[in-house]
């Protein structure tokens, strides 16, 4: 179900795994356990964010800098903003939004007309976008997908969030094995506790 990706975990004790189900969720959730005391940045060191790029197959140009890192910081606390919300059953700010569309607007940059002499015929091409405007365009496919947007949740535990999948919506954990065992765990100590 979650694919572990290799991304340097520095004293941190986790694991990151790609859970979920598209790109723009994927990349809000770098960062684990969101605003408690065990909260992680992922992208410290910034070669993650080099690894988690090549992990999600996306093909952007090279990420890398720290202005691009620095971006890309704000650019997943947006996505965070917007999919929490959406997973909380509240209305994401008209303004995040708005953000996400500019950036997904900026997709067609670029785009040039260059024959194909083996297809004897005319494409079009564009450089790869920008690591914003790939995850731009990924999060405007999302937010304007009834079907997918009903399925957007977030984990009881961390706070990942993902597509949910199951016919009946009844996915609560990022990963059954990681959350889903921490949550089990605890109400089985709380039974135990209580009865004694």
């Amino acid at each position: 179900m979650a694919e572990a990706v290799a991304l340097d975990p520095g004293a941190y004790g986790g694991t990151y795994k790609l859970i979920g189900g598209a790109a723009a969720l994927d990349f809000a959730n770098l960062v684990s356990y969101r605003d408690t005391d065990r909260e992680h940045d992922w992208l410290a060191p910034p070669s993650n964010l080099g690894l988690w790029v090549a992990a999600a197959g996306l093909d952007v140009g090279g990420p890398g800098s720290s202005g691009e890192v620095r971006e890309a910081r704000e650019l997943r606390e947006l996505l965070a903003r917007v999919f929490l919300a959406v997973a909380d059953g509240v209305a994401p700010a008209a303004a995040d939004l708005a953000r996400i569309g500019s950036l997904a607007d900026g997709r067609s940059g670029g785009r040039r007309l260059e024959w194909d002499a083996d297809a004897a015929v005319a494409r079009w091409v564009a450089p790869p976008p920008s690591l914003p405007v790939a995850l731009g365009s990924d999060a405007a496919a999302l937010l304007t997908s009834a079907e997918l947007l009903r399925r957007v949740t977030a984990c009881d535990e961390c706070r990942w969030v993902f597509l949910d999948s199951t016919r009946n919506r009844s996915r609560r954990w990022c990963d059954p094995a990681d959350c889903g065992n921490r949550s089990r765990q605890r109400r089985h100590y709380q039974r135990h506790r209580t009865a004694g």
